[in-house]
């Protein structure tokens, strides 16, 4: 197999995974896959995709009115929830992000 169809093997399969809303372990073992190879090719074809169609996720700007501000805030990133409640530590909530960007 050449290294473009290795790379196209593996695209289609991160993209089943997406569809999937399983966790990576979950699919991985559905699909007799090691979680390590899966990792680094997510990991591989994550780092070397353009950035145009690195991820269908886009930071959006949110503007809360002071009733909103009251609530705890939910983000979704891909299966992934985040409840952001008001008075939040902002470094922690960077550092839940970069560990979930490369799962």
């Amino acid at each position: 197999m050449t290294r473009a169809e290795l790379q196209e093997l593996w695209q289609e399969r991160i993209n089943d995974f997406e569809a999937s809303h399983l966790n990576g372990i979950q699919w991985c073992a559905n699909h007799n896959i090691s979680l390590s190879q899966f990792r680094y090719w997510r990991r591989k074809l994550c780092l070397t995709a353009p950035q145009a169609s690195r991820s269908k996720d886009r930071w959006v700007s949110v503007d809360l009115t002071d009733s909103a501000r009251q609530n705890p805030l939910l983000i979704q990133l891909g299966t992934m929830k985040i409840e952001v409640h008001p008075g939040f530590n902002p470094d922690l909530l960077a550092d839940v992000v970069r560990v979930l960007r490369v799962l």
